[in-house]
């Protein structure tokens, strides 16, 4: 079991000394009031490059919880967020 956790361990390390060649990636949770032109504006992405990438149909309504990955996104982590 030990050695599971060592290889996870390494594993999540290497991942995340690594550089990356893509750009960085945002989820964004989904809350009241949000919409996709709301969440495109806020994260300053085309509304149907956002719908197509999380796979919607242009006019699906979003469920509050629900992920949005957020393409070529940089967050800068605030005092109270968390995980």
């Amino acid at each position: 079991m030990v050695k599971k956790f060592k290889w996870l361990f390494i594993s999540v390390c290497i991942i995340l000394l690594t550089p990356s060649l893509t750009n960085a990636q945002v989820i964004h949770e989904v809350k009241y009031g949000d919409s996709l032109g709301k969440i495109s504006k806020q994260y300053k992405i085309n509304k149907d490059e956002l719908a197509k990438l999380n796979g919607l149909a242009k006019n699906m309504g979003l469920v509050l919880g629900q992920a949005m990955l957020i393409p070529g996104s940089t967050y800068i982590v605030q005092p109270g967020d968390s995980i």
